[in-house]
């Protein structure tokens, strides 16, 4: 596909030059555009925004380290509308195509990078992942996707959705690109693994299986059923609610006056966030810390979980709107876990039933190697069939 049937780039997109020499040489690099070069007015995913805000003075840290280690811009990417939806529906004009599955939406809210990396425009797209808006684009898209542990990577120049749950992350065709990427942003450990985890739902997905099998070939380390209440409908909606707040808090005083730009959708969710943000939360921060407690007694040093990162295909790009809300319903489901406990996960592309999806490999915060270990091991295996 060509850049222009993609439809990936926001209004008046632009390429950055590469530095001469380093580990991404001849790399090029989609750019989420709600990450801050210098004199240009990122979009956040609406022309609202853009048309309300001055140029950004510096660029983003991010940007600037993978440039100077010799990945070029090609371009800024199209988002879901600030940045709050997964459904890659949300955003500016023509909605990018999903190269993979034409007739389905790319997932968000990295949409627009998603779509220039599987379609062969960009080699990595730079994203950012709140409640899965770089592993739903990387399943739905057919791509390696990965969420760092938060607060590893410098989101400086970054346009915040929740900070409590933003990270700044990436999305490949390549595993082995992904590391080498990963470790141009921050330092990644990897320490040993002893356990490979899944979901005591019987029967686990076969793709899920496969992986978790791979997972334990290839790093070692017993598997185990069960994540012990990590993933539930209940932990779903406490994150939704904490986010909430967050976005509220963060982009109130814009959306209360620019609601009715916005889609009805996102516009329903920034509701919900208001009347949240009205609240105190007092319960859901304990909660959320006693879910932090659970985690790190679940996922113990050493322990990988594999889970679906998505419970069906994207949407068409014909859905109606109440199947938009549902699929972002489920999605939360295997996406918020890691934002409450601040973990990285690494997206794996499979084929399931002749369809591409994604598996989730999650980790303890600190783990980020030993994940991207993993996927590059998937990949180079034949445990799993990757696109």
């Amino acid at each position: 596909m060509s850049a222009d049937s993609l439809r990936c780039w926001v209004p008046g997109s632009f390429a950055m030059p590469a530095a001469e020499a380093g580990p991404l040489r001849h790399r090029s690099v989609a750019v989420k555009d709600l990450f801050a070069v210098r004199g240009h007015v990122s979009s956040f995913g609406h022309p609202r925004w853009r048309e309300t805000h001055a140029p950004a003075t510096e660029t983003a840290p991010v940007v600037e380290r993978l440039i100077g280690a010799g990945a070029s811009v090609r371009g800024m990417a199209k988002l879901d509308q600030l940045a709050y939806s997964l459904t890659g529906s949300m955003g500016e004009g023509e909605q990018p195509i999903n190269p993979v599955n034409p007739g389905r939406f790319t997932g968000g809210s990295s949409s627009g990078s998603a779509s220039a990396v599987a379609g062969g425009e960009a080699d990595l797209g730079l994203g950012t992942d709140t409640a899965g808006s770089i592993r739903v684009p990387a399943a739905a898209c057919g791509l390696f996707g990965y969420r760092p542990t938060h607060g590893l990577v410098d989101s400086r120049g970054v346009l915040p959705l929740a900070p409590s749950f933003d990270v700044v992350g990436l999305m490949a065709r390549d595993a082995e690109l992904l590391l080498i990427a990963a470790r141009v942003l921050a330092e990644v450990a990897a320490p040993p693994v002893g356990e490979v985890r899944v979901l005591d739902d019987a029967p686990v997905e076969p793709f899920v299986a496969r992986a978790v099998e791979g997972v334990a070939a290839a790093l070692g380390g017993r598997v185990v059923r069960g994540l012990g209440g990590l993933v539930s409908q209940e932990v779903a909606e406490l994150f939704s609610r904490l986010q909430g707040r967050e976005v509220w808090a963060a982009h109130g005083d814009w959306v209360s006056a620019n609601e009715g730009f916005l889609a009805e959708d996102v516009r329903r969710r920034l509701a919900r966030a208001k009347a949240f943000g009205e609240g105190t939360g007092q319960a859901d921060e304990s909660a959320w810390a006693e879910y932090r407690e659970l985690f790190a007694t679940v996922l113990r040093p050493g322990s990988i979980a594999v889970m679906p990162v998505l419970a069906d295909l994207p949407p068409l790009r014909t859905a109606a709107e109440e199947e938009l809300v549902a699929f972002r319903r489920q999605a939360l489901l295997f996406n918020a876990p890691a934002g409450l406990a601040g973990a990285p996960v690494v997206v794996v592309p499979v084929r399931a039933g002749g369809s591409v999806t994604g598996v989730g490999l999650m980790g303890r915060p600190g783990s980020d190697g030993t994940l991207l270990e993993a996927a590059r091991a998937l990949s180079a295996g034949d445990q799993l069939v990757v696109v």
